[in-house]
């Protein structure tokens, strides 16, 4: 096991028992940090609590899922966690931030808190070699845009990784937790001071088509898209990927999301759901005017495995393990292919956890794709 990192698993269903399990899986261990993931069925905030309570000088921050991985294996209704210790984390301080009615406030006063706990003189300028942000949103609210351009503008330098809580597809509630409180509706926010050289990146396992569309018609707000091309989305988008509008769900959208081009790099969007009055919801804000392609999936392993790779050569070849976010239709990929199991593999010999989520953060709010963040 790596000297101060560890990852921790339990399969119990029972939320005290989980916490038990887990605080036994630290002993000896003295966390600074401490991120958890629980299915949706557990009550996070009390595991929240009694981790807390247990190592009263640890940051403790975590989400509900639609499934949680460890290198060890692949859960649904269980808790991962990855603890680090001082030899990883310097320093770090979290905050919960429920939206309430001044979300950009609340995010302000927050990460201006947590700087100040970090003896940060000024955010802007904060070296993005020596801090990064975990970041965890609830997954329903559909604020994930404007919180990451309120961190981006408070902290343009600086790294915010992580994802959106989410409850299995059930879509009905979605919970985030810091220090034993929670919120539906808002974030959790865990500020580091690294002690150990630290790696951020992304996989996303698909690649641009020659299909292109413009998005005609659309409320951004509510990410739902009504035409393409002038025409109505679902006819053009089921034409696109050779199906007819009544047959559109989950398991088309998984295979074939659309992406915005940058430099050459996709950045997905992926549709949720069809809707009765004909729009097209997606999981990511999706503009006017916005141009998009079409997109089909590459090896899911093997582009985890280069991005691991490049990871642990940015480190010289020493790293230990980190925190990964995984979109939920990459799990329901892994599902329809039996590739859990190669999936893990790419993680060998690291100390791992992560969990599949509503969406994605890495500069924004993206789609099935991986991001994580390596320490060495």
């Amino acid at each position: 096991m790596s000297r101060g990192i560890r990852s921790l698993v339990s399969q119990h269903n029972d939320s005290a028992a989980a916490a038990r399990e887990l605080i036994e899986q630290l002993e000896g261990f003295e966390p600074a940090a401490i991120v958890f993931f629980a299915a949706h069925s557990h009550d996070g905030g009390a595991i929240s609590r009694w981790l807390k309570q247990r190592f009263i000088s640890a940051q403790v921050i975590g989400c509900t899922t639609a499934g949680e991985f460890c290198e060890r294996g692949m859960h649904q209704g269980g808790v991962t966690a990855l603890a680090l210790d001082a030899s990883k984390i310097a320093r770090c301080s979290a905050r919960i931030v429920p939206y309430g009615r001044a979300a950009e406030k609340a995010i302000v006063a927050a990460v201006q808190e947590m700087a100040a706990d970090l003896e940060i003189p000024n955010i802007r300028n904060a070296d993005p070699e020596r801090y990064v942000g975990i970041v965890l949103f609830d997954g329903l609210s559909g604020h994930e845009e404007e919180a990451n351009e309120v961190l981006g503008d408070l902290a343009p330098m600086l790294s915010f990784v992580g994802g959106s809580a989410a409850d299995d597809l059930e879509f009905a509630t979605t919970k985030v937790f810091c220090n034993g409180q929670e919120t539906g509706k808002g974030a959790a926010l865990l500020l580091i001071e690294a002690a150990v050289p630290f790696s951020v990146g992304k996989s996303c396992s698909y690649a641009p088509t020659d299909r292109t569309f413009r998005i005609t018609h659309a409320d951004p707000l509510n990410r739902i898209v009504y035409e393409l091309n002038g025409r109505p989305v679902l006819k053009v988008y089921a034409e696109a990927v050779g199906t007819t509008p009544e047959k559109l769900d989950s398991s088309v959208f998984m295979k074939h999301p659309v992406g915005l081009m940058i430099d050459g790099e996709a950045w997905i969007r992926s549709p949720q759901r069809a809707l009765a009055d004909g729009g097209l919801k997606f999981y990511c804000r999706i503009a006017e005017g916005m141009d998009v392609r079409l997109m089909k999936s590459t090896d899911i392993v093997e582009d985890a495995r280069r991005a691991v790779a490049r990871a642990r050569k940015e480190l010289g070849g020493l790293m230990s393990g980190g925190l990964a976010f995984s979109g939920v239709f990459r799990r329901l990929e892994m599902d329809e292919k039996n590739l859990h199991g190669d999936f893990l593999q790419v993680f060998d010999g690291l100390q791992v956890s992560g969990f599949h989520t509503y969406g994605e953060s890495w500069l924004g709010h993206i789609n099935q794709t991986l991001t994580a963040v390596w320490f060495a």
